[in-house]
């Protein structure tokens, strides 16, 4: 069996019973992100278990071992998380290092990736706009520039990024309290929606935010909420804007809010995700920052950048089982 010598050295260890937590993890990670890892594993294990059978050799002295079976196709796209995977590992384990006559293994689903967004704002015609009804192809919301690398701050990804100056826009009146300045983006998902028409499409998130160093005492945060609506709740105007959203959503997710570390060097990524309702129309991307300020005026953002924007969509095919019985 042609593998790398640390992957035979690991499967054995894992087979035999004696892997630590760390080289658990390590197995789990290794079958979540390489597929000829995962091929080499199928081939190792299940000549494991026919060895463990007493089946993978005649009982001649001139015998010679059974080949291997030849290496499946994996697709070549991007492999992303399963959350199920960890549960198939051990399944495997035991299922395949057993001396089990039968055993099956289930082929992960078939995954197809979409890029819906890959925003750096590096784009020189792009440009953002000081109100919030939405339209595609723009991010909308609170008052905010693009801008290169200043007051010690770089981008995340390129030359770069974009900054959170105030908390108010166009239509928006004046904030009492709370301090959140937003951003948001429209996304038209109608020209994928056979992707997600069984129920299984994903949409996944993620953004890189910092800020400028702040007084100890004070606490900043940034998150991302997602909004899945159909053609007819997209709002056509800027006043009130969240609780539109949140009333007319057809579903919603929101991250946990991430604490700003006050390290300008370190970008902070925030991710997560929202299972596609089968009648979603768009998608609406919102990143939102927050920081302590005195009732009265707008305030002014002392320094909250967001980068390296992506948005997938993640559409999953169920694979039958398969069954391999083992030599008599």
């Amino acid at each position: 069996m042609n593998m790398p010598p640390d992957h035979e050295a690991l499967f054995a260890r894992i087979c035999d019973g004696v892997a630590n937590d760390a080289e658990a993890a390590d197995f789990q990670r290794l079958l979540r992100t390489d597929a000829a890892a995962l091929d080499a594993w199928l081939r190792y294990s299940t000549l494991h278990a026919e060895l463990a059978a007493g089946a993978a050799f005649p009982a001649t002295a001139d015998s010679t071992p059974v080949p291997a079976k030849p290496a499946r196709d994996f697709p070549t796209r991007r492999v992303v998380r399963f959350p199920w995977l960890p549960q198939a590992a051990a399944g495997l384990v035991v299922g395949l290092c057993a001396a089990s006559l039968v055993w099956a293994y289930v082929a992960p689903p078939a995954l197809r990736t979409h890029a819906l967004l890959e925003e750096d704002f590096e784009d020189p015609e792009l440009s953002l706009a000081v109100r919030s009804a939405l339209e595609t192809g723009i991010w909308r919301g609170d008052s905010s520039e693009i801008t290169e690398a200043q007051d010690g701050m770089t981008p995340a990804t390129g030359r770069k990024m974009m900054r959170f100056l105030r908390a108010d826009h166009d239509g928006r009146l004046k904030p009492t309290g709370g301090h959140i300045a937003t951003i948001y983006r429209l996304i038209d998902l109608r020209p994928l929606r056979g992707e997600f028409a069984d129920g299984a499409g994903v949409v996944e998130v993620s953004a890189s935010f910092n800020a400028t160093e702040f007084p100890a005492g004070e606490r900043y945060g940034c998150a991302i909420s997602l909004y899945a609506l159909d053609a007819d709740s997209v709002p056509d105007r800027a006043g009130r804007l969240g609780s539109t959203l949140s009333d007319e959503a057809l579903a919603m997710a929101r991250s946990s809010r991430t604490q700003f570390d006050r390290d300008p060097a370190s970008w902070q990524r925030v991710t997560t995700e929202i299972r596609l309702p089968v009648d979603a129309q768009f998608l609406v991307v919102r990143l939102h920052v927050s920081q302590p300020f005195e009732s009265g005026d707008a305030p002014v953002f002392t320094g909250a950048y967001a980068d390296d924007i992506r948005v997938s969509l993640l559409s999953r095919s169920a694979a039958p089982s398969r069954t391999h019985p083992l030599p008599p």
